[in-house]
């Protein structure tokens, strides 16, 4: 065998495994839901329909601190603080579904807004992640809010 030979079977037996890679496509799993613990930095965007009053309807956003707090087999909450000084408390249950995992719960805000959810729609990674929530408001509005918890972190 020749070295260039020899040099090519070491290189193919390597690099593979140097380079190997995460399957985009791949379904993730509870083991990502556990990854949000702890701070992100991002925004709460909002887009308002059916509420009582016309004028509260539409897009609305905030800056937002969030702390995630996760127990993968059973419960996440998620302690909001926006730039106003609004605190939010999400609390609710998750259910690890292959294919479409999901959170339900309630909520309650400290200017009295509070309601329930549920979110169908997690994107997650190492630095980035955004909680899709399709909430509905219990207060004097009622509206129904499709809401994006997304956020950022080193």
């Amino acid at each position: 065998m020749t070295a260039r030979k020899c040099l090519a079977l070491v290189l193919a037996a390597v690099i593979p495994a140097a380079i190997a890679q995460q399957n985009p496509a791949a379904r993730r799993s509870v083991a990502d839901l556990g990854s949000l613990r702890g701070y992100w930095n991002g925004a709460n965007l909002e887009n308002r329909s059916n509420c009582a009053t016309a004028g509260v309807n539409g897009q609305h956003g905030t800056y937002a601190q969030y702390f995630f707090t996760v127990n993968p087999d059973t419960s996440m909450i998620v302690h909001e603080e926006t730039l106003s000084n609004l605190v939010c408390d999400y609390s609710g249950i998750y259910a690890d579904d292959r294919f479409q995992p999901s959170w339900t719960g309630t909520f309650s805000c400290s200017d009295g807004k509070s309601g329930s959810f549920e979110s169908r729609g997690f994107l997650i990674t190492p630095t980035e992640m955004q909680v899709r929530l399709q909430i509905k408001l219990q207060s004097s509005e009622g509206c129904d809010i499709d809401s994006i918890l997304g956020g950022s972190r080193f």
